[in-house]
C-alpha cells in the first residue's frame, strides 16, 4: 500500500534512494514480501485473496524449516528488507519462530496484520524483533463500517487495541486504509484518528479484483466522483505537471529488484502479477532470480512497449498496473481502465484548478470505450466531453 502520488525519481538526490535505484538498474535482489499463510481472522470483502479460517489445516503450506532456508538463500542473494503478511501471518503458530530467525539474518523487518490476535505478549514479542514497522489497516473511524468490511463483529476494538498495545512498547506502527465508497469522505477524519493512536497514516486508492478473476471486490471501488473528490483534497499540482514519462520508462518498479512468495513457496514479480517465476521447493531462489525468463519478459514492459498507453495525452497523469491490466482487462499490454479512470479523474481536478486547459485532450480509446458500455461506463458522460 502506498501513498497516492507520482512514483519518486530511482535516482534522487538521496543515498537510499540511489541505492534502490541501482538495485533495480541492475535486477539486484532487494525486496520480498511473503504471504506466509492465506489463513486469516477476518473474511474482508474488499481481499483479493481467497482466505480460509485461522483454524483451517491447510495442506503444502511451507513448513518452518522450509521457512528458515527460504530467509538464509534470501540473506545469501543479499536482501535487504523483508515483509511478512498473510492473510494474517499471526495464524501461523510458528510465527515468531520464524520472524526472529528472519530478525538474526539483520533483515529490516516490515509486518502485516489485522491486529486481532494481538495481545500484551504477542506484542512483547513483536517488540522484540526491533520491526521497522507494523502496519494494520484499519477501513473507518466509525466501528460499525469497519467491521461490516472486516465481516468480524468488534474488529475495529482489536485492531485499534493492536496499534495501542505496540505503540506502548516502542514500536512504530503504520495505520494504513484502503479507500474506497465506504469510507472516502472520512479521509481527514481518519489522519486525524492515525495522529491520536500516534500512528502514521498511509492511504492507498487501489481496490482490486480478486486473484482468481472474481470481481466482487469492485462494489467498493470509489466513484469517479469520488476519486475527483479526493484528488482535489490531495493532490499537489507541480507534482503531476512536472511528470513526464518517456517511452523507455517502466510504470513501475515490477520484475527490478523484489519479489513475492506465496504460502506455498511459489515466487512471483507482485501481488498483481502471478505469473509464477518458479517455485522455492523445486529450485533454489538464486537459479529462480538469475535464470526465470519471467523477469525479462516482464522488465521489457516499458511505456513504449505500450501500444496504447505509449500515445496516450495522459500518460503523465496515469500510475497504470500491470496487474490490473491483466486481471480486468484480459492483456498486460492494454490500458488499466482502473487506472485510465484515475487519470481521467486527475485531468478533471487539474482542470477545474486552472492547471490544465479546459479543451486539454482526452484520449480516444477513452471515448470508445465508454461508448462501448464497457467497464467505463461507470465514468459520467460529462467527464469524457471536452468544453
Amino acid at each position: 500500500m502506498s501513498i497516492e502520488g507520482p512514483a519518486a525519481a530511482p535516482y534522487a538526490d538521496n543515498a537510499y534512494n540511489q541505492i534502490v535505484g541501482n538495485t533495480e538498474l541492475h535486477h539486484r535482489l532487494f525486496s520480498a514480501h511473503w504471504e506466509m499463510t492465506y489463513r486469516c481472522t477476518e473474511r474482508c470483502s474488499h481481499c483479493y485473496l481467497d482466505v480460509v479460517s485461522p483454524r483451517t489445516a491447510v495442506p503444502g503450506e511451507l513448513t518452518t524449516a522450509e521457512c528458515c532456508r527460504i530467509i538464509d538463500e534470501l540473506a545469501a542473494m543479499g536482501a535487504l528488507n523483508l515483509t511478512v503478511s498473510g492473510g494474517e501471518f499471526m495464524a501461523r503458530p510458528d510465527w515468531f519462530e520464524i520472524t526472529q530467525y528472519a530478525r538474526s539474518k539483520h533483515f529490516l523487518l516490515r509486518l502485516f496484520t489485522n491486529g486481532i490476535m494481538m495481545t500484551p505478549t504477542t506484542a512483547d514479542r513483536i517488540a522484540s524483533l526491533h520491526p521497522y514497522a507494523v502496519e494494520i489497516s484499519v477501513y473507518s473511524v466509525n466501528a460499525g463500517t469497519h467491521d461490516r468490511i472486516t465481516r468480524l463483529p468488534r474488529s475495529f476494538e482489536l485492531t485499534t487495541r493492536a496499534l495501542r498495545l505496540l505503540h506502548e512498547r516502542g514500536v512504530r506502527t503504520v495505520m494504513k486504509t484502503p479507500l474506497m465508497h465506504d469510507n472516502v469522505y472520512e479521509f481527514h477524519q481518519l489522519e486525524a484518528m492515525a495522529k491520536t493512536l500516534q500512528a502514521q497514516f498511509r492511504y492507498d486508492i487501489t481496490i482490486t479484483a480478486k486473484d482468481n478473476g472474481g470481481l466482487s471486490p469492485l462494489v467498493h471501488r470509489m466513484t469517479f466522483d469520488e476519486l475527483a473528490w479526493l484528488f482535489n483534497e490531495t493532490m499537489r499540482s507541480e507534482e503531476w505537471l512536472q511528470r513526464h514519462v518517456t517511452p523507455e520508462q517502466h510504470t513501475c518498479g515490477i520484475a527490478g529488484n523484489a519479489i513475492e512468495i506465496d504460502p506455498y513457496g511459489n515466487v512471483s514479480s507482485c501481488v498483481g502479477v502471478r505469473t509464477s517465476a518458479g517455485n522455492l521447493r523445486e529450485k533454489s531462489l538464486k537459479e529462480i532470480w538469475e535464470n526465470s525468463p519471467i523477469w525479462g519478459e516482464l522488465r521489457g514492459l516499458t511505456v513504449g512497449e505500450l501500444p496504447v498507453c505509449r500515445t496516450c495525452e495522459l500518460r503523465n497523469l496515469c500510475m497504470r498496473c500491470h496487474g490490473s491490466a491483466l486481471v480486468e482487462d484480459g492483456d498486460m499490454r492494454a490500458p488499466a481502465s482502473t487506472n485510465c479512470r484515475e487519470a481521467l479523474a486527475r485531468r478533471q481536478v487539474l482542470v477545474q484548478r486552472g492547471d490544465l486547459p479546459a479543451d486539454f485532450p482526452i484520449p480516444a480509446h477513452l471515448r470508445e470505450m465508454h461508448e462501448s458500455n464497457s467497464t467505463f461506463a461507470f465514468i459520467p458522460a460529462n467527464a469524457i466531453e471536452v468544453r
